[in-house]
């Protein structure tokens, strides 16, 4: 994989799905890619959307050098995209720090409840966060879903 890839998008739907498949075995080829992965996630098809989130699973973290392309997604209408681009922002932990406010952003009670509870358990591995996203942490905190309370009250916690 030295070589420039061609992007997923540029493959027809059976190719993108035979290297969806090898993405989901390739934890170190998929982390180059994982920008590419959050968009198939959203995808017409329901296979490679089931290829892409396997992938992403599979997927320790992405680069550190992604983060920002990553934080990008989290404003994504599509709750899908939203929702992975959290998980792995998280999973970047204190090398996520400079998208704190995006990642805080999806607390919003407009986002769908899966991506508030992405966006707390992400803060909550970014380690200490500003004034402003303790204050969405703290509303989050008093949610009516348990998780999210909970989520965020463990972000709260580790701050």
């Amino acid at each position: 994989m030295d070589a420039p890839m061609t992007t997923l998008t540029q493959l027809s739907p059976s190719e993108r799905i035979a290297r969806l498949q090898a993405l989901a075995n390739d934890s170190e080829a998929a982390a180059k890619m994982a920008v590419e992965l959050i968009d198939c996630v959203v995808d017409a098809d329901e296979e490679i959307r089931n290829w892409a989130s396997e992938a992403l699973e599979n997927l320790e973290a992405p680069l550190a050098s992604e983060a920002a392309k990553i934080a990008k997604q989290i404003s994504n209408p599509a709750d899908d995209a939203a929702y992975w681009a959290l998980k792995l922002l998280g999973r970047l932990g204190e090398e996520a720090k400079s998208q704190e406010a995006q990642i805080a952003a999806a607390l919003k009670p407009e986002r769908a409840l899966k991506v508030q509870q992405n966006a707390a358990w992400a803060l909550g591995k970014i380690g200490d966060v500003s004034s402003a996203t303790r204050g969405l942490l703290e509303t989050a905190a008093g949610s009516s879903d348990a998780r999210l309370a909970q989520l965020a009250k463990q972000a709260l916690s580790g701050n």
